[in-house]
C-alpha cells in the first residue's frame, strides 16, 4: 500500500515514543514525494548519504559519530535506529531540539538530514538583591564562565549553590529565582544572559531548644549531642566543651536531622536500644514574644525547637559466646572484645569492639594481622529476657590470605622504588592490616604526598585466596622555602633557607629535571642563611641520602655550616670594645632503623668537627672563659631514638623518645700536661676542648575527645668534664628560657625554650656562661581550627616548668620556674611551621608577660 507524506511523519513518531525519546526530538520527511513503505514489514534500506541543518559550529564527523549513523550503514524503516541516533544527540546536552529528516528514498537508499537547534551560550550573569561582598563570593561558588552551555540543569544547579550559601550564613528561607534572557548584542542568536534575583530574608537564629521525654539522661548531657544545632545562649555552653561550642546558632534541616540521628545514637551507646524521636517541631515565634531590641527584630527571625524522646528501658549484656573459631579460643577472644557481664547494651560499641577499634584491639585485628582477610564476625541477640541481652558471636574464619602484588598509583614525581621501600607489606606475606596502616603512616611521615590523599585500597581474591594492595597518593609540596625570625637581645635575627624534601642527586645533569629542581629520589637537601646585619652572619648546607645503598633504611647526612658574631666592629680590630668568634663546623651521622625491639626505633651515630677562632681581650663582650685564640672540638655521638607519631603535623597519637649522649677524646688524659699548673693559659686548656653530654627527651600524644589532643613532654641535659683542673668547656653549654630560637652567640650551646621568659634569662649560674644542667617539663593541649591540604591552623594552651643549674650537686628538679599560656600554630606547606605563644611566667623578675614568635621552626 502507498502512505503519503501526512501519514508517515505519524508512524515515525510513534516508533520514537516506543523508545522514549525527548518529545521536542521530531522525525521528519522532508518532500512531497511519495514513498512505497510497509510498515507491517519494515524494509531494510543502506544511507546513502547525510546533511546537516544549523550544524555550522560542530564537526560532522562528531556529529555522525555521536548519532551512531554513517554512509553505508543499513538501518530499518520503520526502526528504532533513528530515535536511537536522536536519543543520543539529546543526552549531550547541546541542543534545545534534534530532528532527522528523510530528504529522499532512491531504490534501498535511504537518504537523511540532521536538523539542530543549538542551546544558547552564556555571555554574561548578573545578580540582583546581593551585596556587594558576596557577588566576588558568589561567582567563586558558582563555577561558571563565559561560553558555558546554558540548560536548565545549569540554572537549577546554580540556583541551589546561591540559596545554599545564603543558608550557611543562616539565611534559611532564602529564595532565589535565574531568568535566561536572549543576549542579541552584536547580532549573535546564540547567546544568552542569565539574571539571578537573590531575596535573603531575615536571618534565622535558634532562640531555645526544649528536651521532653527524657528521665535518665539530663538535658545538658542530650545537647552536647547537638553538635550543629544550638542556640543563641553562649552561656547555656560555658560549662562543657563541644564542637560546636564557637559556632553560631544557625537552622539548617540537614544538620538538623544530623543531630537527631546522633541523639538517638547517644542514646543506643547508653543501652537504651527502643529510644526514638516521638516528635520534633521547628516553628517561628512570633516578634512580640522575642525578648530582643527592635534592630535585631527587623534583621532576624528565631526559631523555636522542641524534641519529644521515647527513652525506654535500659539494657544490659548478660552472656556473650562465640561459635565457629578455631584458631583462638573463646577466652582469648573474650577478652579482646572488652565487653563484660552487666555493661549496657551498646550495639555500636560491639560491633567495633569486633570489626575496628582504632586503639587496634578489636577481634578483626587478630584475625586480619594474622592472614585471615576473608575473616567474618557476626554478632546475633539470641535471648533477650527482662533487661538483659545474650549475644552469639557466630564467626567464619576463612583461609589465610596472602599478598600478590603491591603497587602504587598517582605519584607523579617520586619515584616507585621510593615508595615500595618504605611499607611493611610484600608480595608473598600474608596479609596483616596492621602493616597497611603502618605502610599508610610511613608514607605520611615521608612528607612527599598530601596526608588526606593516602589511600590504601585493598582488592581481595577469594577464590585464589590472594590479595593486591594498591596505595593511592598524590603528589605534594616538597620544597619549602623557609623564612626564620627570632627577637633577642634588642636584635632581630632573620633565616632564609631552601629546603628540599624530595631530591634527586643523580638527576642534577639532567636538564629536563629541573622543575624548578631535580626531584623523586627522597634525598633532603638544604642551604640556608641568616644574618642580623653586621652582627652575625651565618651560612649551611646538609645533604641526606635515606637509604645508602637503596636497600635496607639507613641514612647518611653530612652538613657543613659557618657562623660569625661580633658586636658590629670585626672592621675595627684595634678597638677596646671589639670582639668576635667564628665556628667553621662540618658533621657527619649515619642513621639505621632497627628491628629490635620493634622497627619504630632508629640508632644514630655522628663524628662532627667545630673550629672556634674567638678575639675578645677585654672578656666583657662574649662572657666566656675563653677569651682569646682557636679552640678544636671533635666528638662522637650516638643517638637511640622512637617515634611513633601518627603525623609530622597535626599529631594525635603516639610518642616520641631519644636518649643522646656525645663525648670527645679525653685528650688531659692522654697528653700528661698537669692543667692545674700555676701559667697555663686558657688557650692551653682549651686547644682541643673535651666533656661529655646526656640528652634525654620524650613526648606523649593523646587523643582525649574528638580533636583535642594532650600532649605531655620532658627534656634533661647534663654536660660533664673529665679534669676539674679544666672544668666544664666553655662551648656547648645549656640555656635556658623564652622562644629558643634567638641566639646571639653561636659558641656550639643548646638553646631551650620556656615561655613566659626572656632569651637565656633561666640560665644559671649566668646567662653569659651558661649552665651544665637542666630539665624542663611541658603540658599542651591542642585543637584544631582549620585542617585542609593548603593549611592547618591549631589552637594550644600550655603550663611549663623547668630549671638550670651549674653543677650537678645542686640539682634539684623540684626547684622549677612556672609559666602558662595561649597559642596558635600554622603549618603552610610552602613556608613550614609559624607559632606565635602568649606566656606568662610566674617566678622572678624575667617572667611576666612574654610574646613569643618564631616562623620554620617548633618552640620545643
Amino acid at each position: 500500500m502507498k502512505l503519503y507524506k501526512p501519514i508517515l511523519p505519524l508512524i515515525l513518531l510513534f516508533a520514537l515514543w516506543q523508545t522514549k525519546a525527548p518529545v521536542v526530538a521530531q522525525v521528519i520527511v522532508g518532500n512531497e514525494q511519495e514513498y512505497d513503505i510497509d510498515y507491517l514489514t519494515p524494509k531494510q534500506y543502506e544511507i546513502g548519504g547525510i546533511s546537516f541543518e544549523n550544524a555550522e559550529n560542530f564537526d560532522p564527523r562528531m556529529i555522525t559519530l555521536v548519532a551512531g549513523l554513517h554512509v553505508g550503514d543499513k538501518i530499518k524503516v520503520p526502526g528504532d535506529h533513528i530515535s536511537t541516533a536522536i536519543d543520543n544527540l539529546w543526552k549531550q546536552g547541546m541542543f534545545e531540539d534534534v530532528k532527522i529528516a528523510v530528504t529522499r528514498i532512491q531504490g534501498n537508499l535511504i537518504f537523511l538530514k540532521i536538523i539542530l537547534k543549538e542551546r544558547p551560550k552564556l555571555s554574561v550573569y548578573s545578580f540582583k538583591g546581593v551585596p556587594k561582598n558576596d557577588k566576588e563570593k558568589l561567582s567563586d561558588e558558582l563555577k561558571i564562565k563565559m561560553g558555558d552551555v546554558v540548560t536548565e540543569n545549569l540554572l537549577v544547579t546554580t540556583s541551589n549553590k546561591i540559596r545554599n550559601y545564603y543558608i550557611e550564613k543562616g539565611y534559611t528561607n532564602a529564595e532565589v529565582t535565574a531568568e535566561m534572557k536572549p543576549d542579541t548584542t552584536g547580532g549573535k542568536t546564540d547567546r544568552a544572559e542569565i539574571a539571578y534575583t537573590v531575596k535573603r530574608g531575615k536571618k534565622v537564629k535558634i532562640e531555645s531548644i526544649e528536651i521532653e521525654g527524657n528521665e535518665h539522661i539530663s538535658s545538658s548531657q542530650l545537647l552536647r549531642r547537638l553538635t550543629h544545632t544550638h542556640d543563641v545562649h553562649y552561656k547555656k555552653r560555658m560549662l562543657f566543651w563541644t564542637r560546636g561550642f564557637w559556632t553560631r546558632s544557625k537552622y539548617r534541616e540537614g544538620e538538623y536531622n544530623e543531630d537527631l540521628a546522633a541523639l538517638i545514637n547517644y542514646y543506643n551507646e547508653q543501652g537504651y536500644r527502643d529510644a526514638r524521636i516521638v516528635s520534633d517541631t521547628v516553628y517561628q515565634l512570633p516578634s512580640e514574644a522575642l525578648n530582643i531590641s527592635e534592630k535585631k527584630k527587623a534583621k532576624q527571625d528565631r526559631l523555636k525547637i522542641k524534641i519529644n524522646i521515647h527513652e525506654g528501658k535500659q539494657f544490659y549484656f548478660r552472656n556473650i559466646s562465640f561459635t565457629g573459631n578455631t584458631v583462638y579460643d573463646s577466652e582469648t577472644l573474650a577478652k579482646n572484645l572488652r565487653i563484660n557481664h552487666g555493661d549496657p547494651y551498646n550495639r555500636t560499641q560491639l560491633e567495633q569492639n569486633i570489626t575496628y577499634n582504632p586503639a587496634g584491639t578489636d577481634i578483626s585485628s587478630m584475625y586480619m594481622d594474622n592472614g585471615y582477610l576473608f575473616f567474618n564476625a557476626q554478632p546475633v541477640e539470641v535471648a533477650v529476657e527482662n533487661d538483659s541481652i545474650d549475644i552469639e558471636i557466630r564467626i567464619i574464619e576463612g583461609k589465610q590470605a596472602r599478598i600478590r602484588n603491591v603497587q602504587v598509583e598517582g605519584n607523579t614525581v617520586t619515584n616507585d622504588n621510593i615508595i615500595i621501600r618504605e611499607l611493611h607489606t610484600r608480595p608473598g606475606d600474608l596479609f596483616s592490616r596492621d602493616a597497611v596502616l603502618r605502610s599508610r603512616r610511613e608514607l605520611v611521615q615521608l612528607g612527599y604526598f598530601k596526608e588526606e590523599n593516602i589511600i590504601p585500597d585493598v582488592k581481595p581474591n577469594r577464590d585464589g585466596g590472594t590479595v593486591d594492595v594498591i596505595y593511592k597518593v598524590e603528589e605534594g609540596q616538597t620544597s619549602q622555602i623557609n623564612l626564620q625570625g627570632g627577637y633577642g637581645g634588642k636584635l632581630f635575627m632573620l633565616q632564609v633557607g631552601l629546603q628540599l624534601n624530595n631530591f634527586s642527586a643523580r638527576k642534577v645533569f639532567q636538564k629536563e629535571a629541573w622543575d624548578p629542581f631535580p626531584a623523586g629520589d627522597g634525598q633532603k637537601l638544604g642551604v640556608s642563611v641568616a644574618t642580623s646585619g653586621k652582627y652575625y652572619a651565618g651560612a649551611n648546607i646538609s645533604f641526606t641520602e635515606p637509604w645508602l645503598g637503596g636497600r635496607r633504611p639507613q641514612s647518611l647526612s653530612a652538613a657543613l655550616y659557618y657562623n660569625m658574631q661580633s658586636n658590629g666592629l670585626w672592621y675595627n680590630s684595634t678597638s677596646a670594645n671589639y670582639y668576635k668568634m667564628q665556628l667553621l663546623g662540618l658533621s657527619t651521622s649515619l642513621t639505621k632503623r632497627l628491628k629490635w625491639p620493634d622497627d619504630y626505633f632508629i640508632l644514630s651515630h655522628s663524628l662532627s668537627y667545630k673550629r672556634y677562632n674567638v678575639s675578645d681581650a677585654s672578656g666583657q663582650n662574649l662572657g666566656l672563659v675563653f677569651r682569646e685564640g682557636i679552640a678544636n672540638d671533635i666528638s662522637y655521638g650516638i643517638t637511640l631514638s622512637r617515634n611513633s607519631y601518627d603525623s609530622p603535623i597535626y599529631t594525635r597519637s603516639g610518642s616520641d623518645f631519644s636518649v643522646s649522649g656525645a663525648l670527645t677524646p679525653p685528650y688531659s688524659a692522654l697528653n700528661g700536661k698537669d692543667y692545674g699548673a700555676a701559667g697555663i693559659t686558657d688557650q692551653e686548656k682549651y686547644r682541643w676542648i673535651e666533656y661529655y653530654k646526656i640528652n634525654i627527651r620524650g613526648s606523649w600524644m593523646l587523643n582525649m575527645i574528638g580533636d583535642l589532643v594532650l600532649n605531655a613532654r620532658f627534656r634533661f641535659g647534663y654536660m660533664g668534664y673529665y679534669n676539674s683542673d679544666i672544668g666544664t668547656s666553655p662551648f656547648g653549654r645549656y640555656y635556658l628560657g623564652g622562644d629558643g630560637l634567638s641566639t646571639l652567640m653561636y659558641d656550639g650551646r643548646e638553646v631551650i625554650p620556656m615561655r613566659g621568659y626572656k632569651n637565656n634569662s633561666l640560665t644559671f649560674p649566668s646567662q653569659y656562661e651558661g649552665a651544665s644542667l637542666f630539665d624542663r617539663f611541658t603540658f599542651e593541649l591542642h585543637h584544631p581550627i582549620v585542617e585542609s591540604s593548603a593549611i592547618t591552623l591549631w589552637g594550644i594552651g600550655f603550663v611549663e616548668g623547668g630549671n638550670s643549674w651549674g653543677n650537678f650537686k645542686e640539682f634539684n628538679p623540684f626547684d622549677m620556674y612556672k609559666s602558662a599560656g595561649l597559642g596558635m600554630r600554622l603549618y603552610v606547606p610552602q613556608l613550614g611551621l609559624i607559632g606565635f605563644d602568649w606566656g606568662y611566667g610566674f617566678n622572678g623578675s624575667n617572667g611576666g608577660n612574654q610574646f613569643h614568635f618564631s616562623i620554620g621552626t617548633s618552640m620545643d
